[in-house]
């Protein structure tokens, strides 16, 4: 019985180490393949649909940003005339102890 039940362990590991072979080495990069191309196919797909629309609605918007109501001035900032300064208050001099 002992035999038999290595058997068994020894089968169940070799038919896991196939499957993870078959799985990671065949059907995995397959499917990834798969995606990639709907990916692409995607990409392509958005990329062509009218560019000459694109482009004209693009223009459009471009020439109606450069309305005069759009512009602002900036005006200078003028400088105050600086106060005259005032000369500081004489020290009195201290009075002498007596």
């Amino acid at each position: 019985m002992n035999s038999k039940n290595i058997l068994i362990a020894i089968g169940v590991i070799v038919i896991g180490v196939i499957l993870y072979k078959v799985l990671l080495g065949f059907v995995l990069p397959i499917a990834l393949f798969v995606a990639l191309g709907y990916v692409l196919k995607f990409l392509l797909k958005g990329s062509d649909s009218d560019p000459e629309k694109e482009v004209s609605q693009i223009l459009k918007k471009n020439e109606t940003n450069t309305s005069i109501e759009d512009i602002v001035e900036i005006k200078a900032i003028q400088e105050k005339p600086a106060e005259e300064e005032k000369p500081a208050e004489e020290e009195k001099p201290a009075e002498e102890e007596k």
